[in-house]
């Protein structure tokens, strides 16, 4: 008991010392046009994917198709169909694998795309921090900020640099 209490102490005393202050990272995302433009783009990426596997899609269904209502096929032309079949079905489960899957093609363009704007958000937070004396800075969007003083809100500074470039 009173080891906890003496370390409560010790970090209510260190946290006494830093100066703090907040960002609402959500705020910023949705205030920047950087983040429109690259979510348009990547719903544009993904409709076109999604085309190319309703595509692969529709040329399986033809050839089921064709093997459910044609009466009259010889054995091995049967299993040339069957055959293609097998071999679409798997191309569009490693189209859609590779592409909407864990680590595929979305998530990957969308970190390409996301990255540069969370650097430059950063680096804002970062020369906002340096400038002011902040010690400490916390994103109320993540949801672990209970309480805090809107004067110890920086999101408007780090728009505010974010739209001037950088430049004061």
């Amino acid at each position: 008991m009173k080891i906890t209490l003496l370390a409560v102490l010790t970090v209510a005393s260190v946290l006494a010392a830093q100066t703090i202050a907040v960002i609402d990272s959500e705020r910023i995302f949705d205030n920047l046009g950087e983040v429109t433009d690259a979510a348009e783009l990547l719903v544009n990426e993904i409709e076109e994917w999604e085309a190319h596997a309703d595509s692969l899609q529709d040329e399986i269904d033809v050839i089921q198709a064709d093997l459910d209502y044609t009466m009259v096929m010889s054995p091995e032309r049967r299993r040339e169909r069957e055959a293609l079949l097998e071999e679409k079905s798997e191309e569009l489960q490693d189209f859609l694998s590779r592409t909407f899957g864990p680590g595929g093609f979305v998530e990957s363009r969308n970190s390409t795309l996301v990255s540069p704007i969370v650097a430059s958000i950063n680096e804002a937070v970062q020369e906002i921090s340096i400038e002011e004396g902040y010690d400490i800075v916390l994103d109320t969007s993540g949801g672990l900020v209970v309480y805090v003083s809107n004067s110890m809100d920086i999101t408007d500074m780090v728009l505010e640099k974010l739209s001037t470039g950088g430049s004061d």
